[in-house]
């Protein structure tokens, strides 16, 4: 089972890298817009991976993983947020 997972988590990272080179080939302010959300994706995706890998190969406390994902993830929730949010000013 910790095989599938890492394989799914080296996946999600994948797809989050390809969004964000997909991403920044706009310029002006969609692609500063565009270029933040692709950001976010790659922090949420390297969210996932940090937490197997803490878990898995590190044995971290799992209290503290569970702090240390949800930080990262709220990181890469903002990013997406404000690329979000220039998208909207922008209008």
């Amino acid at each position: 089972m910790e095989l599938i997972t890492i394989a799914l988590d080296i996946l999600i990272v994948f797809l989050s890298l390809w969004i964000l080179f997909k991403l920044k080939g706009y310029g002006g302010l969609i692609g500063e817009s565009l270029t933040k959300v692709g950001y976010g994706t790659v922090i949420l995706g390297f969210s996932q991976i940090i937490e197997t890998i803490d878990t898995t190969f590190l044995h971290v406390d799992a209290s503290v993983m569970e702090m240390i994902h949800h930080l990262i993830f709220i990181v890469g929730l903002t990013f997406l947020a404000l690329g979000f949010k220039r998208l909207m000013e922008g209008k």
